[in-house]
């Protein structure tokens, strides 16, 4: 609406709620894997059990703005949102009892003893999502001014915006967990060293996690920027951001970070000249420094939001597989932070009154704790500095005549510094985490202190793209553009193309042991990341046909060919895969990536205010099958140290002699030659170097429209 001619509002109400009604068999159905559940008392299977599945994700957003220009050189913009997301997608129908699995490392003969069968469970999961409620408020305003004078013309702008963030979350099996059996081939020895109970025929393994309490933060900007034209061929561009972020805690007890006003500094610079004052070629440059909002995971995760336990219990000749509750297994213990460890070798000491386990590990010891040192939870780099990614660009434009225009642009951009979880070996033997800068503050002292090589995030991107655009004359227009550029490094960024698509912003795998940016030679990883694609051609037109003044028929096309992505060999070392064997792009890339899609709109008008649209869709017009992807993972085995001994490494006797040992003389012929033994055939994937990935087929969409 505009209530004068000074002032424009406009409003909108989106609801958009997601029901699922149902759910779809994962795989084939066997007696062994039931897809089951106990709802009102009774065992439900198959279809009976998949009609219960399902959610409801509910989500709106309600906005405005207004914007007011006073006189023909004054603009005011404001614009404010609420949204509101409750992700429930695929909580219906679950089990709110202690799941049952009887794991497939048992003996078959000894489990069957035990009433189940090797893999059997007595339902898929018991992962509950009461709510899982995320909030965003933002609010901008701007404003603008013309002036002349001044050594020129300015057109000055300044705003403030804000962007506020909560999380309101429970889910997990946190109070009910699930308990893994593992009769005949293991005692409680083979899983935490200490000694069997008399008589043990196995070994109980309670694994307890959930996601769960309220968090929430704000991020303020304030910016200026000034475009000066000093000449009728010259613009100057300058401005500069500032912003105040808190990233939040979980655990009221404990902080969060805040990054003050002084802690992003966000310039930006540029020009652009007419290069030969016809107003027919543009010169341009710019250089600017940037920086993301932090994302929730790395709060939820370190800052007290994950409850993850586990406890391990011996199992006698009286148990069955389904009969062990979850109050006899932890007894009156009150989940105190840290865990209970493990107690004692002596088989009748248990972790609290009442309790059979043995030992508690805590898998999400805040790393935020007050008071606390770096090997029992981990730190917050004091000095802790803000992601930041630096861009250069510069470029050159030609209008041709005829409705061609020639653009020519340089870009390089450059990870300054990434924030993620980086990890070291504790004396107990297990890992401590710094949240930090890795190569900067805490990350680089500590790993120096060890006597590890200091790791820097690297991530540079390069590219020079040529481009012809037809703008639409005479029924056609076309966009035609060739890229050529390298992206290299050891951070593939927010989402990990290095951890296969991963999407754990800012605790990626790859800082969380010291190992992680080298090779099984000690070598540095840095070289092409897996998105990179050195060569990529698009081309996009349309042409329109008209049929009388009433009837049109649009054709248009698009096409692409793109360089193959890297491929690298990994294995799982201590939990950790991508671990990197030979360095990055080692088996080659997948093939060349080309696809033509083409669609048809026919419009017919009638009743001069109405249009009737059918069109057609054709992805992949030529069905290509292009690989996209291979199993880069050599052997399905999670390995240690252990696994080495016997293949040449004897100093591999535990992960901190055996990540010197990467450093000194490298572990990966040991490595391999576990791999490849002949006597283990299991140790090798049959499909490493395979395809698993491919082009999605020929998909023909058909759709009708009326525009009113």
């Amino acid at each position: 609406g505009a209530p004068s001619d000074k002032l424009r509002l406009s409003g909108r109400f989106i609801w958009a709620p997601i029901s699922d009604e149902g759910a779809l068999p994962a795989f084939t159905e066997t007696t062994a894997t039931p897809q089951q559940a106990l709802i009102g008392g009774q065992t439900l299977r198959g279809p009976a059990f998949l009609s219960q599945q399902g959610g409801r994700q509910n989500s709106n957003n309600i906005g405005g703005s207004a914007v007011w220009t006073p006189t023909s050189k004054f603009v005011v913009n404001v614009r404010a949102g609420r949204t509101f997301l409750n992700e429930k997608l695929g909580s219906y129908g679950i089990p709110n009892t202690i799941r049952y699995l009887c794991s497939a490392a048992s003996s078959a003969s000894e489990a069957a003893l035990h009433g189940c069968a090797i893999g059997q469970q007595n339902f898929l999961t018991n992962f509950q999502t009461p709510f899982d409620v995320s909030t965003r408020k933002t609010f901008d305003a701007d404003a603008s001014y013309l002036v002349s004078g001044l050594g020129g013309r300015h057109a000055f702008k300044g705003g403030f915006q804000y962007n506020g963030i909560s999380n309101t979350t429970e889910q997990g099996y946190a109070d009910i967990g699930q308990l893994t059996m593992i009769w005949g081939t293991q005692t409680i020895v083979d899983q935490t060293g200490q000694a069997a109970a008399p008589g043990a025929v196995g070994v109980g393994i309670l694994t307890r996690f959930g996601t769960i309490g309220q968090a929430s933060s704000a991020n303020n900007a304030i910016y200026f920027q000034d475009s000066w034209q000093p000449t009728s061929r010259l613009s100057l561009n300058f401005g500069l951001r500032l912003e105040h972020e808190t990233v939040p805690s979980f655990s009221e007890a404990n902080p969060g970070i805040t990054f003050g006003w002084g802690s992003k500094p966000a310039p930006r610079l540029g020009f652009a000249y007419d290069l030969t004052g016809d107003g027919k070629t543009k010169l341009f440059a710019s250089y600017g420094w940037f920086y993301d909002r932090f994302k929730y995971e790395l709060p939820r995760g370190s800052f007290g939001g994950d409850f993850f336990r586990r406890d391990w219990f011996d199992l006698f000749p009286g148990d069955t597989w389904n009969s062990i509750t979850l109050s006899q297994i932890i007894g009156s213990f009150n989940d105190a932070p840290f865990g209970a460890g493990c107690i004692s070798d002596d088989p009748t000491v248990f972790i609290a009154p009442g309790a059979r386990s043995r030992c508690q590990a805590d898998f999400r010891i805040p790393s935020n704790l007050v008071g606390d040192n770096l090997f029992t939870s981990g730190a917050v780099d004091p000095d802790l500095k803000a992601a930041r990614q630096s861009e250069f660009t510069a470029g050159l434009e030609r209008e041709l005549g005829h409705g061609l225009l020639f653009r020519g642009r340089y870009t390089h951009k450059n990870v300054d510094r990434a924030i993620e979880d980086i990890g070291i070996p504790t004396p107990a033997g297990s890992e401590a985490y710094i949240i930090g800068n890795p190569g900067f503050g805490l990350a680089d002292k500590t790993a120096t202190d060890f006597g590890y090589p200091s790791v820097k995030a690297v991530r540079k991107y390069d590219a020079m793209e040529l481009q012809l655009d037809k703008r639409f004359a005479k029924n056609y227009y076309f966009n035609a553009n060739y890229t050529f550029s390298r992206l290299k490094g050891n951070y593939s960024g927010l989402a990990s193309s290095l951890e296969f698509g991963r999407t754990s912003p800012n605790v990626s795998r790859l800082f969380d042991l010291p190992w992680q940016a080298f090779t099984l030679d000690g070598d540095p990883i840095d070289g092409r990341l897996p998105t990179d694609r050195p060569h990529v051609f698009k081309f996009y037109g349309a042409y329109t046909a008209n049929w009388g003044g009433k009837q049109s028929t649009e054709f248009s096309g698009f096409t692409t060919a793109a360089s193959g992505t890297p491929l690298t060999s990994v294995i799982t070392l201590y939990s950790l895969n991508p671990t990197i064997v030979n360095g990055l792009g080692d088996l080659g890339r997948t093939e060349t990536f080309t696809q033509t899609d083409f669609a048809v709109r026919h419009k017919i008008r009638f009743a001069e205010k109405y249009t009737l649209v059918a069109e057609m869709d054709f992805l992949n017009l030529f069905n290509e099958q292009n690989e996209l992807q291979r199993q880069t993972t050599i052997s399905p085995n999670n390995m240690s140290a252990a696994n080495f001994v016997a293949y040449g490494c004897s100093a591999c006797t535990g992960e901190v002699a055996m990540i010197n040992q990467i450093f000194a003389n490298g572990i990966r012929d040991a490595v391999l030659g576990f791999i490849n033994d002949p006597a283990r055939p299991d140790r090798r994937q049959t499909t490493f170097n395979l395809a698993n990935g491919f082009q999605t087929p020929r998909e023909i969409r058909f759709g009708f429209r009326l525009i009113f």
